[in-house]
């Protein structure tokens, strides 16, 4: 049996710009944008087998049915929310801080429009790079941040 490789690629949307990665030194690039030098403080992160689409482009719009939402506030925070409708452990999950009742957490945004995160949901941004990291391998929920249950808005 012959066994084709599929590219994968990630796609980070910044409101209405994508940034593409699609090499290993491009997604390296691409989380330290995410991580260090947001364009916007909320992203939308897709791992999947082809570049997503903008509804602006003729054949768009186009994305995959899992996604990473992350948040990141230059101070040293991060929260990331993880939906995927076919995933069988969870599929809408926010990051959880087990310390978040020992001390007061910042609430980032979830989007623009004035929703927050959880305070709760509020991680060490060196967690949560680690975390968008696996995401970018594996294109699952990552396992090495704790989560609790999302909500819909």
């Amino acid at each position: 049996m012959t066994t084709t490789e599929t590219e994968t690629v990630v796609t980070a949307v910044f409101h209405d710009t994508f940034h593409y990665a699609h090499t290993p030194d491009e997604l390296a690039e691409l989380i330290r944008t995410i991580t260090n030098e947001p364009p916007r403080p909320v992203c939308e992160v897709y791992v999947w087998d082809r570049p997503c689409r903008s509804f602006r482009e003729a054949d768009g719009p186009e994305f995959p049915d899992g996604r990473l939402r992350v948040s990141v506030r230059p101070d040293g925070w991060a929260a990331l929310n993880y939906v995927d409708p076919d995933a069988p452990n969870g599929a809408l999950v926010d990051t959880y801080n087990p310390d978040s009742g020992d001390q007061p957490l910042p609430a980032l945004p979830f989007d623009p429009d004035g929703i927050d995160f959880p305070a709760s949901a509020s991680i060490p941004l060196d967690q949560a790079r680690e975390a968008i990291i696996e995401y970018c391998r594996t294109g699952t929920r990552p396992e090495s941040v704790r989560w609790q249950p999302g909500y819909w808005f």
